[in-house]
């Protein structure tokens, strides 16, 4: 269709073929200039339009070239230029197109309600996944036990009972017994104790100088299994708890004679029993909103260039920034539904502290998922099929998760490689969230600014890049 008049109608493909076009836009370029072609010859056959071709042909001079060439030509020629007003107008993207943009993008979204469901609850399940799973202390872990003294009032039978036994699983066996055991894989550590515990430990919290036999009598024998760093050292931990209790327990006021020379004071932020699940969970809510925004838009080019929605688009005269931020605000809807889930779990059900303002921790969250847009934008803009897509998408995911800083401190990577780590899009945005969060920090801390000025960064990056790829592949 031009202006208001209908060209020619069928599918594409015959209307390529009618006019042996290798692309639509080719095709509706030669419709133009037939139609171009037939108003000419129209205003030929005027006789006003004769009379003046004759006296034109009659009145010039035969030797003066009909394109004038020198430094008189520009003279000749009149310039015309656009308003600035006019240029503007049509560099700016036409909320009327991003409006009907998103309407499409909506309506394609209500004929899929499953899809959108599953969208919608992922977040839930896989937060709810790692502070189920991630973190906490293990449980039932068995530990073989070697008691050398048989009376039921000896310190090492007081001891053992203060032990944590939902974590730990006693088994009482020989010293044979025990160290085939822990070979051939069946507990993860042997606890032993002397015949003489009581009497030599007794000694070692009375006497001011002892004996080496006696400080090696008086001592609890651990041999680990430390293949499994994360139960060594929860075991480890539990037996200094165990043995704490078990000095209170005895000494009552002068357990300080028997305690280490360390006092570990009231922590500064956090609490003492802080779990590891607290490190990982705001990191891992912005790696999930990051990436689940990357799956609802790395196909969207994709699949519209597929079913021809895309060329259409053009065609009806959109540009590519128009496109871009008509996907970007009808996705938004989506990862809000997203973010106000991941919230009330991990602030309600799964009582995560937040010291810091609500406000910020929205605010960062949304930045994140618009980001994550941006770049599934990026992919969808560079990349034809879908399979490719997925694998962009899916390959990127790992790399970012280990070097972000999410599931361990960015201080355990080695300095060449810890470079890239800051640049990436999630780790000072990680790191500004557990501030918010944990320390109560506000935007008048570097820490908490930085996270968003790179976030923002990123995200301004993605959507020039987008539409750059997406202008020059149109």
């Amino acid at each position: 269709m031009r202006n208001g008049h209908l060209l020619a109608e069928g599918p594409p493909d015959e209307v390529m073929k009618m006019h042996s076009a290798t692309t639509l836009e080719h095709a509706f370029l030669q419709l133009c200039e037939n139609l171009d072609q037939v108003s000419s010859k129209r205003d030929s056959t005027s006789q006003e339009a004769l009379e003046k071709s004759q006296s034109f042909e009659s009145g010039r001079d035969e030797s003066r070239p009909i394109l004038a060439i020198g430094p008189g030509a520009a003279e000749e020629v009149p310039k015309y230029s656009a308003d600035w007003k006019v240029r503007a107008k049509h560099v700016m993207p036409k909320w009327r197109n991003i409006a009907a943009l998103m309407i499409k993008t909506l309506v394609r979204m209500k004929r899929m309600p499953g899809s959108l469901c599953f969208q919608f609850l992922l977040p839930v399940i896989q937060v709810s996944l790692i502070c189920l799973c991630v973190g906490g202390d293990p449980k039932g872990i068995q530990v073989a036990v070697v008691n050398n003294e048989t009376s039921s009032s000896s310190y090492s039978q007081s001891l053992l009972s203060f032990l944590d036994n939902s974590s730990v699983e006693q088994v009482p066996l020989s010293h044979s017994e025990a160290f085939d055991g822990i070979y051939n894989g069946e507990y993860w550590g042997i606890i032993g104790f002397g015949k003489n515990f009581t009497s030599y430990l007794t000694k070692r919290m009375l006497q001011r100088h002892v004996s080496e036999e006696v400080v090696d009598g008086g001592s609890v024998h651990v041999w680990l299994d430390h293949t499994n760093r994360q139960i060594s050292i929860m075991l480890q931990k539990k037996l200094h708890d165990a043995f704490q209790a078990f000095v209170e327990n005895k000494l009552g006021s002068m357990s300080y004679l028997a305690s280490l020379p360390i006092k570990f004071e009231e922590p500064i932020y956090g609490s003492q029993n802080t779990d590891f699940t607290r490190f990982v969970t705001p990191g891992a809510v912005l790696s999930i909103t990051f990436y689940l925004a990357v799956g609802l838009t790395a196909l969207s080019f994709v699949l519209e260039r597929k079913e021809g929605l895309l060329d259409r688009c053009w065609v009806a005269g959109v540009s590519s920034l128009e496109t871009m931020l008509a996907h970007l605000f009808s996705q938004l809807f989506v990862i809000s539904v997203q973010i106000i889930m991941l919230l009330l779990f991990i602030l309600l059900v799964f009582k995560m502290p937040n010291e810091g303002s609500l406000v910020l921790v929205i605010i960062l969250i949304v930045l994140q998922g618009i980001t994550g847009i941006s770049f599934g934008l990026v992919i969808s803009a560079a990349i034809d099929d879908e399979q490719s897509a997925n694998q962009t998408a899916l390959g990127i995911f790992y790399p970012n998760l280990i070097i972000s800083g999410i599931i361990w401190p960015v201080e355990c990577i080695p300095y060449p490689l810890r470079y890239v780590s800051l640049a990436l899009p999630q780790t000072y945005a990680s790191e500004a969230l557990r501030c918010i969060m944990y320390r109560g920090w506000g935007l008048s801390r570097m820490m908490v600014w930085r996270g968003f000025a790179v976030t923002l960064g990123w995200n301004t990056f993605f959507l020039i890049l987008a539409t750059v790829i997406l202008k020059l592949r149109t």
